[in-house]
């Protein structure tokens, strides 16, 4: 899989903290009664951290909001919802109050209080692993009020942070030191039961505050590659493999039993324009935006989803995907035009183009030779560094994992992010976003913010995949745009 910073992130495909593997089952006191057989989820992954502050994979999400819980949730559809926070107050710019919700108790019996939820964001925030701490920059401070109120004072307007506290999960205030969490304990819809030496996460139902989910024991199963969660799956071992590979799909969709459903994908694939990193000729072409958009003119993306992704994709128009908050439909992506991209290079100075060199992870190595191709037939010779660090250009992936494009724009185009560039119009822009309380004015901005960027590119949109889960016939699932799997969700078919 390419290399995907999810919204937020600290770092890209960072593990975030040490997983201590327990070699036994831990038996859970007064645990739900046991079906013959778990609900096993297969991930293409490597084991996660349990530590819930101090990991930011999307694969640990589902596997550690089966155990914890937000105050605010987010739906499968990226809206905000309430969870331990039954409701909340916005009383001024910077003053929201959160009611908790009555009667919610850890999975061992002690009830919820405001002082965990202030315990829990204190320790996110100054965790030195933490992965999440950047969820909760503009928040000036976290208070009780009373034993079942919480009030977030914020630096300014924060338009977006109903979104972002989705991903501060609530511990018990006795577990809030430096140790890291290997053992969660937590108020969601299920105990933690134990890890098996293959890392393997073991879950058991109880009736917390939502009532005993249908699907009693869960094996969350990491098993490195996705062609080995596929073969579990197709063994009859595993009833749901999280992503399918894409050369996979044909032999599960041949199988008569197993259902393929399409799994939305947040990440839009980008090629960034370094030009901190750029040298020389390369420094001075790519400084000039006729040459930026020349790059992306010769780009056949068409080809590459029909061709590389199998067709599991779409040319991107923008910078974020249709579910997240400041998506325009009214933009259309730039055609694939090679003779106009020749023109723009000859306008600019470089009718004969330029070397360039491009950064990417192992995943996107087939991309990577499909962008050296199409450049090539314009003049524009690209030298390949595998890895993402000192090319002139930069294949990677962005999903704005709190369903808000502001986290693209804060993140990389705000100041001219990390890559040279910096226009006062698009910061103008953004100020005037995250200071707008009223969601249609506040959705006009953000589009607006988009548009100045698509003429600028200091990024390149390229494409949008989406992926495939495979499901065995005895479950019913929940497809989230954040591509979590909410077991807690999932129905046994009668």
């Amino acid at each position: 899989m390419l290399g995907v910073a999810r919204g937020r992130h600290a770092g890209r495909g960072r593990l975030g903290a040490v997983l201590v593997a327990i070699g036994f089952v831990l038996v859970v006191g007064g645990c739900a009664r046991r079906t013959a057989r778990p609900l096993v989820v297969a991930f293409g992954d490597m084991p996660v951290a349990l530590d819930p502050h101090a990991s930011n994979r999307n694969v640990a999400w589902s596997v550690l909001s089966s155990f914890y819980d937000p105050l605010v949730s987010l739906s499968p559809e990226l809206k905000p919802q309430p969870a331990l926070a039954a409701s909340w107050e916005h009383d001024g710019p910077t003053h929201w109050r959160f009611k908790l919700r009555p009667g919610v108790t850890f999975c061992k019996g002690e009830a919820l209080t405001a002082d965990d939820v202030v315990a829990s964001f204190e320790r996110a925030r100054s965790l030195p692993s933490s992965a999440v701490s950047q969820y909760l920059v503009g928040v000036r401070s976290v208070a009780r009020d009373g034993g079942s109120a919480v009030v977030i004072e914020t630096d300014g307007f924060q338009a977006d942070l109903l979104n972002r506290l989705s991903f501060i999960l609530v511990i018990r205030a006795a577990d809030a030191g430096p140790a890291l969490i290997t053992a969660p304990i937590g108020t969601g819809a299920y105990h933690f039961a134990g890890v098996r030496k293959d890392g393997s996460v073991l879950a058991t139902a109880w009736s917390g505050w939502r009532g005993r989910p249908d699907c009693r024991d869960v094996v969350f199963e990491f098993c490195g590659t996705g062609a080995q969660a596929a073969g579990r799956l197709l063994a009859g071992k595993a009833d749901v493999c999280h992503l399918i590979p894409d050369n996979w799909i044909p032999e599960v969709a041949r199988s008569a039993d197993l259902r393929l459903e399409q799994q939305p994908r947040l990440a839009v694939q980008l090629l960034a324009v370094e030009l901190q990193e750029a040298q020389g000729e390369a420094r001075r072409a790519l400084a000039d935006p006729r040459v930026r958009r020349a790059l992306l003119l010769a780009l056949d993306r068409g080809s590459w989803v029909a061709r590389l992704f199998r067709g599991n994709g779409a040319v991107a128009s923008q910078y974020v995907h249709p579910a997240v908050f400041g998506y325009d439909p009214a933009l259309s992506p730039l055609p694939y035009d090679p003779d106009e991209a020749r023109r723009l290079l000859t306008q600019a100075g470089f009718p004969d183009g330029f070397k360039v060199s491009l950064g990417y992870d192992a995943a996107g190595a087939a991309v990577a030779d499909a962008i050296v191709s199409d450049l090539a037939k314009v003049g524009v010779q690209v030298e390949r560094r595998p890895g993402q660090r000192g090319a002139a250009l930069l294949y990677f992936a962005w999903a704005c994992g709190t369903g808000d494009a502001s986290d693209f724009f804060e993140s990389l185009v705000r100041n001219g992010g990390t890559r040279g560039f910096a226009d006062p119009q698009t910061d103008a822009l953004l100020d005037a976003a995250g200071r707008e309380a009223d969601p249609v004015k506040r959705l006009d901005l953000l589009q607006q913010a988009q548009r100045r960027t698509l003429e600028l590119l200091p990024l390149l949109p390229l494409t949008i995949r989406w992926g495939t889960k495979g499901v065995s016939p005895r479950v019913d699932v929940v497809i989230r745009y954040d591509e979590r799997e909410d077991v807690a969700a999932f129905r046994w078919r009668k």
